[in-house]
């Protein structure tokens, strides 16, 4: 049998839930159907990422419970998502971002301990608007990579593949959405915390939002309007990037700055204190 995977959230998790009045919302949501969540896989697909005070989840799903449909999984609706990304000794995939390469990836191991599925994933942007995905299952709570891993790194990365290590982990909690006509879905990550061995750095009181779109479709989604409404403005910001830039402060990333900043407004992390001069 294979192990189960035990959570490597701590308290600020279970903090980023508790009190659950805000996700209790979700009990106003109609419940997402398996046939309807396969449709929004959307492995193809343009990005939109906002950074919502925590405070304000409430009105969030308030705005959006008659138009999105809620998978429900995990405690009170919010399933853990558990992140293993990988890099080069030079943090080759970091840099790329930070500089704002064409096409750069993301490689990561990704756990659903919920549903008890791990996956090996490479996300690649190839402009300024389109992300593709590629994941093949593995076994549940694996994270060496194996010789059929690594053929599908170099399938999807190329010499980039054979230096790939861990770099740092990012785990937290995560509410799924679904428009049930539009090809869209939209997560809402709570509860935010990177690590690498035994440091760990939480990201506090936000949400980070992502509404995922498949190219061609609505410009504007009911979600789009709804964050507008809240006043809540579209930001460049990567979990990966941010837990790396807290986990390695001494790396370079000014480039990071903007979307840091936001973050650092709406909570205060110790680990970014020193960004105004870096």
């Amino acid at each position: 049998m294979t192990p189960r995977l035990t959570p490597r959230l701590t308290t600020t998790a279970d903090a980023a839930l508790a009190p659950l009045g805000a996700l209790a919302a979700l009990g106003a949501f109609t419940r997402a159907t398996p046939a309807l969540l396969a449709e929004r896989e959307l492995l193809r697909r343009i990005d939109h990422k906002y950074v919502l005070d925590r405070a304000r989840l409430g009105e969030l799903l308030g705005a959006l419970a008659a138009e999105y449909a809620v998978l429900p999984v995990g405690e009170g609706g919010a399933a853990i998502y558990q992140n293993l990304y990988f890099d080069t000794p030079e943090l080759r995939c970091f840099h790329d971002h930070r500089r704002g390469r064409r096409i750069r990836h993301k490689v990561r191991i990704r756990h659903y301990p919920d549903r008890e599925l791990s996956f090996l994933e490479v996300k690649t942007k190839r402009s300024e608007v389109i992300t593709d995905k590629q994941r093949r299952r593995i076994d549940f709570s694996r994270e060496q990579l194996d010789a059929v891993d690594l053929a599908f790194l170099r399938e999807h990365t190329g010499e980039l593949a054979g230096a790939l290590a861990p770099a740092v982990r990012v785990d937290y909690r995560r509410v799924l959405l679904f428009h049930p006509r539009l090809p869209e879905r939209l997560t809402i990550d709570l509860g935010l915390e990177a690590g690498r061995g035994d440091d760990r750095a939480p990201l506090g009181a936000l949400a980070i939002v992502e509404i995922k779109r498949a190219p061609g479709g609505a410009p504007r989604t009911p979600a789009m309007r709804a964050l507008a409404a809240l006043g809540v403005r579209e930001r460049s910001l990567s979990k990966y990037c941010a837990a790396m830039a807290l986990i390695h402060p001494t790396v370079r990333h000014n480039r990071l700055r903007p979307a840091l900043r936001v973050l650092h407004g709406l909570q205060g992390l110790q680990g970014l204190q020193g960004l105004q001069g870096s």
